[in-house]
């Protein structure tokens, strides 16, 4: 087997594969082999013809046809190892001879991994902010604990603000429902900010069983654009309310809370976690600021094929979000005013910047000979085994797959890359 190498523009490489004479002629006898197996002629056993009564029975041009996949699906892999080539995509492949006495000639249009020029990224440097905690986060979390801890007495009167409500709505605008605009048995804390500030306050001073219709004004900034700056007519039923009862901050609510003797106890256990919280927050936009000037520096030809591959990636993620809040794409879509293509022309600069960022990392990691052992995949999969017990089976046996491992690997590889990068840029 011989082969060549051609390139053209945006990573496509065309690599033209020679076989041998004798490699042919291996190939074409396997070939009247599979088709005699298959065939039924008389006065031999099945595969055992010779190749001329073979082609005299079906004809040559089915003898050549299976031999030329027979020969490019054994000899194209080899050809891209000779070659050191990574595709990405599957090949396009066209058959240039194919003839019974000469030499099969095929040749392959691959679209590979582009070549990637990463810049000095020694010389990236990240700004460290500082990292504190100030009395009013801890106040706002023990706020959060003590509603946690409130609670909730059925009272037969008017709702007033604070007090927690179940209730239908039915929302118009000009006599007709918009879409979101009902709801049954809906519970809220009237002056939570859960709704809009006029939809709570309509609702006070309604009691049990109470009907009230009242008007809401949106906002122009409201995200459901034809709600934005119109005013809408609800009609409302209060079916419960509730008084609700809040514990006082004290070291009551402390020892109520967990393994706490006291308030300061638990205001310094809070003051520890919001530590440690906003700690992971800074390394993470540590991490993403270095990573953005990573790809900022590389220089690299993005093949349009890798980002139709990310987009169909984007819209597959969007389609799984969807089906969690049992939303059809379409409805979805058509609700927005969209198309996939205008959704698909919108994330593609998304789509570029997250392909130049896989590209750029992957060439971080070989730069830096960063790969995540076999001992860390397998702890990984022990990890995954105690969050998920109830899955422990099925993630053993998704590991074992090779593809699946080599995945996981690959993953854990890429955050090792990233991770040392971050440190790269705060020394």
């Amino acid at each position: 087997m011989k082969t060549s190498l051609e390139n053209k523009p945006a990573s496509v490489v065309i690599l033209t594969t020679e076989l041998d004479l004798t490699e042919w002629r291996g190939v074409v006898d396997n070939a009247g082999k599979a088709i005699a197996s298959k065939v039924e002629i008389k006065g031999f056993r099945a595969g055992k013809a010779p190749l001329d009564l073979i082609i005299s029975q079906v004809g040559e041009a089915k003898v050549l046809s299976e031999a030329a996949e027979l020969a490019i699906n054994k000899f194209y892999g080899q050809a891209i190892a000779e070659n050191n080539l990574t595709p990405v995509v599957p090949p396009k492949v066209t058959i240039e001879k194919l003839a019974l006495d000469r030499p099969l000639v095929f040749k392959a249009e691959i679209t590979v991994l582009p070549e990637v020029t990463l810049g000095d990224y020694h010389q990236i440097k990240v700004e460290k902010q500082e990292v504190k905690i100030d009395e009013e986060q801890v106040s706002k979390t023990l706020e959060g604990l003590r509603r946690r801890a409130a609670k909730f007495n059925l009272v037969e009167r008017e709702a007033k603000a604070g007090d927690w409500v179940e209730i239908d709505f039915e929302g118009k605008l000009n006599g007709v429902v918009f879409e979101g605009g009902v709801s049954k048995n809906h519970p809220l804390i009237i002056g939570d900010g859960v709704f809009l500030p006029d939809f709570e306050e309509g609702l006070i001073g309604i009691g049990v069983g109470g009907e009230k219709t009242f008007e809401v004004k949106f906002p122009a900034d409201y995200h459901q654009k034809n709600l934005a700056d119109r005013t809408a007519q609800f009609a409302v039923k209060v079916h419960k309310v509730k008084e609700v009862v809040m514990p006082e901050i004290n070291d009551e609510l402390a020892k109520g809370l967990g393994q706490f003797n006291n308030l300061a106890e638990l205001k310094a256990d809070i003051e520890k976690w919001l530590l440690e919280d906003a700690k992971k927050k800074e390394e993470t936009r540590q991490q993403e600021a270095a990573m953005q000037t990573l790809i900022k520096i590389a220089k690299v030809e993005v093949p349009e094929v890798l980002i139709e591959q990310e987009l169909n990636s984007m819209m597959e993620d969007m389609e799984h979000e969807l089906s969690h809040q049992k939303i059809e794409l379409k409805d979805y879509l058509q609700k927005n005013n969209l198309t996939e293509e205008k959704l698909r022309a919108e994330w593609k600069e998304a789509a570029i910047m997250r392909v130049k960022a896989g590209l750029a990392l992957d060439a971080f990691k070989k730069a830096e000979h960063i790969e995540a052992t076999d001992e860390e995949v397998e702890n990984d999969v022990k990890r995954l085994k105690q969050i998920h017990p109830d899955k422990g089976k099925e993630i053993e046996v998704k590991y074992q797959n090779s593809f699946e491992k080599a995945r996981l690997k690959n993953l854990l590889s890429g955050q090792k890359a990233l991770k040392e990068l971050w440190q790269i840029a705060t020394r």
